[in-house]
């Protein structure tokens, strides 16, 4: 039996199969569901996922009810936002969801609670190595992080950090410094 041909008659115990009010019935369902049945093929997204375009994830984006996810972010983080939504519905509100979707959008981060740097109660930072250098990158990652958090929660700062080393050189008759940071944090 396949999905396309359903035979309803087939599925009939073989006492109803002669009945012609019965045979009437299973032929209008074989008609009324032809349509949707062919279009099942199509209907696979979920194991193909990775080869959406743009619109498609778009589409499949509105259809899952994704708050955090946006039409203007790369492909890539649209299909991580995607695979991933269900598990961030079911931890909406922790800060594993906050982790997931940060990582999703802007390829990492975490979450450090009020009890580990001494802050408020129901506060929190998050802190971040993707590049925050435009007001609107700000904005973006504020109001993602504003969706997957509790509603309580406070968002403290965001915490920028760099990963990498620079060398600055002065120069006095014969002497040189060579000075290293291996980070940077800025709070945003």
């Amino acid at each position: 039996m396949k999905l396309t041909t359903l035979e309803f008659l087939r599925l009939l115990p073989s006492f109803m199969r002669e009945d012609p009010v019965v045979k009437g019935l299973a032929e209008a369902m074989e008609s009324i569901l032809a349509e949707p049945a062919a279009a099942v093929k199509t209907a696979r997204s979920w194991d193909q996922i990775d080869n959406l375009d743009d619109a498609q994830l778009d589409e499949l984006a509105w259809e899952l009810d994704i708050d955090w996810y946006s039409k203007d972010l790369p492909i890539e983080s649209k299909r991580a936002l995607i695979k991933s939504s269900d598990q961030v519905y079911a931890k909406r509100g922790t800060k594993w969801a906050v982790e997931k979707v940060m990582e999703d959008v802007f390829g990492g981060g975490y979450v450090t609670e009020w009890n580990a740097y001494g802050g408020e109660p129901f506060h929190f930072r998050v802190t971040t190595s993707y590049p925050l250098q435009m007001q609107d990158v700000v904005e973006r990652f504020r109001a993602l992080v504003a969706l997957a958090k509790r509603s309580s929660a406070v968002l403290d700062t965001i915490e920028f950090a760099h990963e990498g080393s620079a060398t600055a050189y002065a120069a006095v008759a014969r002497a040189g410094v060579s000075i290293c940071h291996s980070a940077v944090a800025v709070n945003l």
